[in-house]
């Protein structure tokens, strides 16, 4: 009797475990919510209607909601299996942005989906033109990545494994002050001043200085994700890098970890190839490289508000005996006495310009 009274009970504990793992080894299944934007374009502007259609295909238990986001800003939340919605794109920066659909079931398993969608800006840039004010000298040797102006003298960074350096030009005599030059290893590119340091990034190593205004002495070295820096300007709050894309990527000065990225747009397109920066004003101007074009960019929306052509700025008959003239990259503005300065890699002169607005 007692035999099976202990076969009864091995043959109990045995089922109820079986029939335990049985259904804790049965996997839940995540809902998927398919997404389609209408009208189905492979770009929209600022302003048009955008609407969202979803629908939700369940295997296991029941939904409790999905929640949209865009750029990871909550738009939408629904209960319901399917539906639609429509985004405001106004309240979006031009650029592609990112639609995430995390729908949840009751018991808590979550879904996700992803699409993206393209915003072009929604005004036609002003153009413009350029008066020389001043032709002045430039070295020929210098392959100009970066120029600015602070208190009478030009700060220019060079490019090009070996000759890369950092100048310090006294305006008044043209004379070189100062010079800091780079390890043969490191191909210097842009250069920005905030606070009484330079900044210099370096074309392909992902490494950048921060060295003293006064004494060029190094401070520190500092990684960057992008693959390449090209240009460097600041807002006097954050600095602002471009790598050749049509992104600006934006760093926090004092630890220089990225704060942000905008994505820059006309009516037509991306614009990328973004260079040499300067912010004045408010904007931010960027060279566009192989072009004759600076454009002028909102960092608020990412728009391109402006174009300046100095198409013929640098004359035919103006030319460097020693070194093939490069292209147009450098720009420098006098914040002190409202100048702008142009100039380009190998130009044998450095420009002061006035913009003008093209009638047309």
């Amino acid at each position: 009797m007692r035999t099976l009274t202990v076969f009864a009970l091995f043959v109990f504990f045995t089922s109820f475990v079986l029939v335990n793992c049985a259904q804790s080894s049965k996997r839940i299944r995540k809902p998927v919510t398919s997404i389609k934007i209408t009208p189905k374009n492979k770009n929209y502007t600022i302003g048009d209607k955008l609407t969202v259609n979803f629908q939700t295909k369940i295997k296991d238990g029941s939904l409790s909601k999905t929640e949209f986001f865009v750029d990871g800003k909550s738009v939408f939340t629904s209960d319901k299996i399917e539906g639609s919605f429509e985004i405001e794109s106004r309240n979006f920066m031009v650029g592609t942005r990112y639609l995430k659909a995390v729908s949840t079931l009751s018991e808590g398993t979550i879904g996700e989906n992803y699409t993206d969608f393209l915003l072009l800006s929604d005004i036609t840039p002003q153009k413009f033109g350029y008066k020389i004010i001043k032709t002045l000298p430039h070295n020929i040797d210098h392959f100009t990545e970066g120029l600015e102006i602070r208190n009478g003298f030009l700060y220019e960074s060079t490019g090009q494994e070996g000759t890369s350096s950092i100048y310090k030009i006294d305006l008044s005599n043209w004379k070189v002050v100062k010079e800091n030059k780079l390890d043969d290893k490191y191909f210097g590119e842009g250069i920005t001043i905030l606070n009484g340091k330079i900044y210099q990034l370096t074309y392909k190593t992902q490494i950048g200085f921060v060295r003293d205004l006064n004494t060029f002495e190094l401070i520190k070295t500092f990684t960057y994700k992008n693959e390449q820096g090209w240009g460097f300007t600041n807002d006097g709050k954050y600095l602002i890098m471009s790598d050749g894309t049509d992104y600006l990527t934006y760093l926090d000065p004092k630890t220089l970890d990225e704060v942000k990225k905008i994505q820059v747009c006309n009516q037509k397109g991306v614009i990328a190839n973004l260079n040499e920066l300067e912010y004045i004003n408010g904007e931010i101007w960027a060279n566009v490289w192989m072009t004759d074009t600076i454009v002028r960019i909102d960092p608020k929306t990412g728009k391109i508000v402006a174009e300046i052509d100095l198409k013929g700025l640098l004359a035919s008959n103006i030319s460097n005996q020693k070194n093939q003239v490069d292209v147009l990259n450098g720009i420098a503005y006098d914040h002190d006495k409202n100048k702008i300065y142009v100039t380009g890699k190998f130009w044998p002169k450095l420009f002061e310009i006035e913009i003008v607005k093209n009638i047309k």
